[in-house]
């Protein structure tokens, strides 16, 4: 690999796991139902089927609480002036002989679904290296105002939760185990709020020469990134049956879920089903399908199925547990390293989904042109990063070693470009450094890419709150900005934030679903967010004041940038 490639692998980087406690339902088990005929009948190579917009008939009536939706009737919760509707299956259960294969329609629903508790996580590793979760994991959750109907339709906000692409969940819980994505704050505020689950790890990004051969289409990948357009799909179909404006969707994500969401950007398989994108700290380039195809295919042969004749079919035959215990991902963007990491999972470049790496895409102006904001924090990995300094000789160790395969010369301007004496300490140092090539940078290079496009709105934020509570300052670390845009740092206990923290939650609530609403995140008395200027790379600090700002980390970014540009 040259050192251009290592060091564009390094900014790539861009899906973390957020810094919370992965949960679900306390009943949800491994799925031990994952046999099936693997020569079972190939199903459509498609996101989304059109009897999944009709065909299940229903004599159940529409009412408060009730909606009627192309797959049956559900029945929600009310709390306060908002309804959910938690766990309906937007897609049906992926295993046996659909495992590995697009999503295909959810069944029809008999009567009425009690859809009051979020579905089962998708299969996953929790914190103790355990297998969670369970196949049957195709479900999605609506929050929306009581006062919404067909008549008077609101904008609609559909979330994509971080976690690597190899955890996480809809579900998600923050310290009190109370849901980290609740929606009902921005559903208070007159929108349809949407989150849900799509497959992870092996389960949702493995990518196998065997797979791509059993596809007609002729690739393997991206059944996670399939999972989230047909989810997409149906939102178009029945959001206005919740009160919402089918027309006027926002898509988000943050982490791997904004690297998702860029990923939507640029295929052709989403176009018109969103209307604005929203990216918190996520990257733009994936790698290619053969590249994919290699890392994992190396990676199944060392295992159980390996020797087998027909490595599709014994990987079939597993439990999903069995799977994804056998085939383990990797966040990887705590470590301090900067080439690429053959065991992350994340979407690639198929020739379907994506025709080309997002940013590619997005320069060449061949993407879904929609209004599209990017943003990060301050201090993405001061809570991720695994490598401890407390002395300049250690900084400038970690430096070398991480970057020695692109020559002295980028390791003595690296240095240069993170000086100790302009931070606290040589482990602030270290964050700063690997914030800025894995998100800060990265970044403000989407950014440009999108404003390259003439009459494309593109806005650009950047959090460094350090929130101000009575346990001490927390800093404004990867996946903190969540709290303030769910507006649930109040259910974490002893949390405390201040008043600041508080109407700093509201100001960016409301930048959030303006933007989503008109793809103008600015008004009601707000401050002024500009437009992005590439000149100038201005963008909205959010911090106690926010304040419009020109430049993040400008002179590092420059470096990364001048490195790029010349490395052989």
């Amino acid at each position: 690999m040259t050192r251009r490639a290592i060091l564009l692998a390094a900014l790539a980087i861009g899906c973390g796991e957020v810094a919370t406690t992965t949960s679900g339902p306390a009943d949800a088990a491994p799925d031990a139902e994952a046999g099936g005929d693997p020569g079972a009948a190939e199903p459509d190579d498609g996101a989304g089927d059109a009897e999944a917009t009709g065909g299940c008939a229903t004599d159940v009536l529409p009412g408060p609480g009730v909606v009627v939706t192309t797959r049956g009737a559900v029945a929600g919760a009310q709390a306060g002036a908002t309804w959910s509707y938690k766990g309906i299956p937007y897609a049906a259960s992926p295993v046996g002989g659909l495992r590995w294969r697009p999503p295909q329609p959810a069944p029809c629903i008999a009567g009425t679904l009690d859809a009051v508790a979020y579905g089962p996580v998708c299969p996953q590793l929790d914190a103790k290296g355990s297998v969670i979760g369970a196949e049957d994991c195709l479900t999605l959750n609506v929050w929306a105002p009581a006062s919404a109907s067909p008549g008077a339709p609101v904008p609609v906000m559909v979330f994509l939760h971080g976690g690597g692409n190899i955890q996480g969940s809809s579900s998600e819980t923050v310290a009190s185990g109370k849901a980290l994505y609740d929606g009902r704050r921005l559903a208070e505020l007159g929108r349809m709020v949407v989150t849900l689950n799509y497959r992870l790890g092996p389960l949702g990004f493995l990518a196998l020469p065997e797979l791509s051969a059993e596809s007609h289409l002729g690739v393997s990948p991206n059944y996670g990134i399939l999972d989230q357009i047909a989810a997409l799909e149906w939102v178009r179909d029945n959001a206005a049956a919740f009160g919402g404006e089918p027309g006027n969707v926002m898509v988000f994500g943050e982490s791997a879920g904004a690297t998702d969401t860029c990923t939507l950007v640029a295929s052709p398989l989403a176009k018109g089903l969103f209307h604005a994108a929203l990216m918190q700290s996520g990257g733009c380039t994936q790698p290619r399908l053969a590249t994919a195809e290699s890392a994992m295919s190396a990676r199944v042969s060392g295992g159980s199925c390996g020797s087998a004749a027909d490595r599709v079919a014994c990987l079939r035959g597993l439990t999903a547990e069995q799977v994804v215990g056998a085939l383990p991902g990797s966040v990887g963007v705590g470590n301090p390293s900067i080439g690429p990491d053959p065991a992350k999972y994340a979407p690639v470049v198929d020739g379907w989904v994506l025709a080309a790496s997002p940013l590619d895409a997005i320069r060449a102006g061949t993407h879904n042109r929609v209004p599209f904001a990017i943003g990060t924090n301050g201090e993405e990995l001061a809570a991720m990063l695994v490598v401890k300094v407390a002395t300049e000789e250690e900084f400038q160790a970690v430096v070398k070693t991480s970057f020695a395969a692109l020559g002295q010369s980028v390791i003595d301007q690296v240095l240069a470009a993170y000086p100790l004496a302009d931070y606290p300490s040589p482990q602030d140092a270290l964050v700063a450094l690997y914030s800025d090539l894995r998100f800060n940078c990265p970044a403000r290079t989407v950014a440009r890419a999108a404003a390259g496009n003439a009459g494309e709105p593109v806005w650009r934020y950047f959090f460094t709150r350090r929130a101000d509570t009575k346990q001490g300052t927390k800093p404004a670390q990867h996946g903190i900005e969540l709290l303030y845009v769910c507006g649930t740092a109040a259910d974490i206990p002893l949390f405390q934030m201040a008043p600041a923290d508080q109407a700093l939650s509201g100001a960016i609530m409301g930048y959030w679903t303006r933007f989503g609403a008109t793809g103008d995140p600015n008004g009601a008395g707000a401050v002024e967010w500009p437009a992005y200027d590439a000149a100038k790379d201005t963008c909205l600090r959010f911090d106690d004041p926010i304040a419009a700002v020109e430049g993040v980390r400008t002179s590092q970014c420059d470096m990364f940038d001048s490195i790029a540009a010349w490395a052989p």
